[in-house]
């Protein structure tokens, strides 16, 4: 498939990412509808310390896709919140470990349970089939381009 005709406006749409920044309006939006003082960047970093806590401050930019600056800010910020703790690995006294703290898994649940109705009205209308097979695309565009 050397040639694919792709029409302008969904070209500019994925060029835009206007799905994810829709999608990232309603969390800042319901996030403080309910009082939670997060972003969904920060909430990303949480709920990936909830599945794999006491990781290196790398592996953590690389699993969430951001850029060293942008991560060191991310944590410089959930850390001054007492969300996150960052340890001086025992091994590698130059690498910190990234731990989630007691506040940020309560913060966590709140949140998650909030971003599991937004990913439930995005995917509104949507059946099963075109769920499964929009993940898979996404996958293979992403892995594409790694």
């Amino acid at each position: 498939m050397d040639e694919i005709n792709i029409d302008r406006e969904v070209l500019f749409s994925v060029l835009n990412g206007r799905a994810t920044t829709a999608i990232n309006r309603r969390f800042y939006r319901i996030f403080r509808a309910h009082g939670i003082a997060i972003t969904p960047e920060q909430w990303v970093v949480l709920l990936y310390l909830s599945f794999k806590d006491g990781i290196t401050q790398n592996e953590l930019a690389i699993s969430t896709y951001k850029d060293k600056p942008s991560i060191t800010r991310l944590l410089d910020n959930l850390e001054k919140r007492s969300l996150i703790a960052r340890l001086a690995d025992k091994k590698d006294k130059r690498n910190n470990m990234i731990y989630i703290t007691k506040a940020g898994m309560a913060i966590h649940r709140k949140a998650k349970e909030i971003a599991l109705q937004i990913m439930k009205k995005a995917l509104q209308g949507l059946t099963e089939e075109e769920v499964r097979i929009g993940e898979s695309l996404l996958k293979k565009i992403f892995k594409n381009l790694e």
